[in-house]
């Protein structure tokens, strides 16, 4: 059956929709901030007439376009606004007419993918390995001390090295990256140092049970050092940060003083509301807000491991429905970023919620005098950052090299699990659209860096991971091993495909 002309006019009619709403858009955002750096002002305009693309419902005109041959537009966010011209310039040509271009305020197609790598290069250094995609690597504090290890991770394919500011300090980061750089220079290989700052995530207070007087040092050991947790049992989170007391019980073992823990920072206690889910250690536990007061809330577990769960001290709360009022750069966090500033090539930001947020961070890049070289990796995180995801990247088209990190194991506890997959794809989606590279992170390969064997759902999540620009790694005992592994794994994948986009080599079956 062959295509009708009222096929083509209605297909007509709904492409020039999509293109009059992006123009009334752009109409209303008016002109871009001033502040936007040269270099991404396309990419900043691109960006904006992809999320006003993302308010147009486009499934019905996706699959009119199909049935008739035509794109579908799913990968087209690089350069949306020439990708849609591009379809009507088709559409009209098989009605008979062609449209005015003389005015050409668009990308034209494959120019968004060109930018993108152009930006992946300035964040990360000019490639020059056979893969497309980046490896980031966390550091050990073994790092410091042992060369081999590190210069191991080079030779393997670490690309970047990543370490964390909430552990160790200056003496051990310096060390680090020194190894990081020596290491760089004998195998003529460029690898960037990211650096980590903390931070201001919610955790749990330090735990001590420890009784003074008269016992033993050994004995002292072997004192619980965590609260025993499980399905219907209570627990008061107190805004004391070294308050933490176990349950008490009667003679019949049932509870009658339920255990408390401290909650850093405190201020939090005050923001929290009855009826609110919480979730402890990265999701392992989790409970209902059943009372809240001044100085404490108590919470009513609803999951916890069969057997019961262990809560230890300093370990990740999160609150997913709730705007905590705490984010942008803490005190620890503009301590060390005089040093971030003074050795690093990237700043990683954890916690972004808004603007603001990004705004504070340059401003004190700017106070420190911070090169202009300076990259800057925006950690989406949060449920507030992926909604204010926009705005966010704006605010840091301010830093001539940026990049985001999909922080997917926090952002999974926030949006929650059966959501973690739309949003992924939201966050690659708008970047893609924003030229700025992507760094999938949080549990790649964990297994095998840890346990030195990967589980099948792993190498799944390798094959997903070549949608970004970076994969990064976690530390553990067999890391040169992931690192060699996924090298090579991406390598292949990237024979099948580029980003979203599958391709399709000749197939040999022998």
């Amino acid at each position: 059956m062959g295509i009708t002309r009222q096929q083509l006019q209605k297909m007509a009619l709904q492409i020039d929709e999509v293109i009059n709403l992006i123009q009334r858009q752009q109409a209303i955002d008016g002109i871009l901030p001033a502040e936007v750096c040269p270099v991404y002002r396309e990419s900043a305009k691109n960006l904006l007439h992809y999320a006003t693309f993302r308010s147009f419902d486009a499934r019905n005109m996706q699959k009119g376009l199909k049935e008739l041959g035509l794109t579908r537009l799913a990968n087209s966010e690089g350069n949306i606004l020439g990708s849609i011209i591009n379809l009507k310039i088709i559409v009209n040509s098989l009605l008979g007419a062609a449209p005015d271009l003389s005015k050409k305020e668009f990308l034209s197609i494959g120019d968004g993918a060109k930018l993108l790598v152009k930006h992946t290069d300035e964040l990360f250094g000019t490639n020059t390995k056979s893969r497309r995609v980046r490896i980031m690597v966390t550091q050990p504090t073994e790092a410091a001390t042992n060369y081999d290890m590190v210069l191991q991770m080079v030779k393997n394919g670490m690309d970047c090295a990543r370490i964390n500011c909430a552990h160790d300090g200056p003496e051990v980061w310096k060390a680090i990256i020194d190894n990081v750089r020596k290491a760089a220079k004998e195998c003529s290989a460029t690898v960037k140092v990211a650096m980590d700052l903390t931070g201001s995530k919610v955790r749990t207070g330090s735990i001590d049970f420890t009784v003074q007087g008269k016992r033993s040092k050994a004995s002292k050991k072997k004192e619980k050092q965590f609260i025993p947790l499980n399905k219907g049992d209570h627990l008061i989170v107190s805004d004391r940060e070294n308050g933490a007391t176990l349950p008490e019980y009667d003679k019949n073992g049932i509870v009658v003083k339920p255990a408390t823990i401290g909650c850093v920072p405190s201020q939090i206690i005050q923001r929290v509301k009855k009826g609110e889910p919480i979730l402890f250690d990265d999701g392992k536990i989790e409970g209902e807000v059943v009372e809240a007061a001044l100085e404490s809330f108590r919470v009513k577990i609803t999951r916890a491991k069969v057997g019961g769960a262990k809560l230890k001290g300093e370990k990740g709360i999160n609150l997913p429905t709730l705007d905590l009022g705490i984010s942008g750069l803490t005190d620890k966090d503009r301590e060390d970023l005089k040093f971030v500033v003074a050795h690093a090539d990237i700043v990683n930001y954890s916690y972004v919620n808004d603007e603001n947020d990004v705004d504070d961070l340059l401003y004190e890049l700017k106070r420190l005098g911070a090169d202009e070289e300076l990259g800057i990796i925006l950690k989406i995180e949060t449920n507030l950052a992926y909604r204010n995801l926009i705005s966010i990247l704006i605010s840091a088209m301010q830093r001539k090299h940026l990049g985001i990190m999909i922080a997917r194991g926090d952002l999974a506890l926030e949006v929650g699990w059966k959501n973690m997959g739309m949003v992924q794809e939201g966050i690659l989606s708008f970047c893609s659209a924003a030229h700025i590279p992507v760094v999938w992170a949080t549990q790649v390969l964990e297994s095998l860096a840890k346990k030195g064997m990967p589980s099948r759902s792993e190498i799944t999540d390798i094959t997903s991971s070549v949608q970004a620009e970076c994969v990064m790694l976690n530390k553990g005992p067999h890391v040169n091993e992931a690192i060699s592994f996924l090298d090579e794994v991406l390598i292949n994948v990237e024979d099948y495909h580029y980003k979203k986009e599958v391709l399709l080599p000749r197939m040999n079956w022998n």
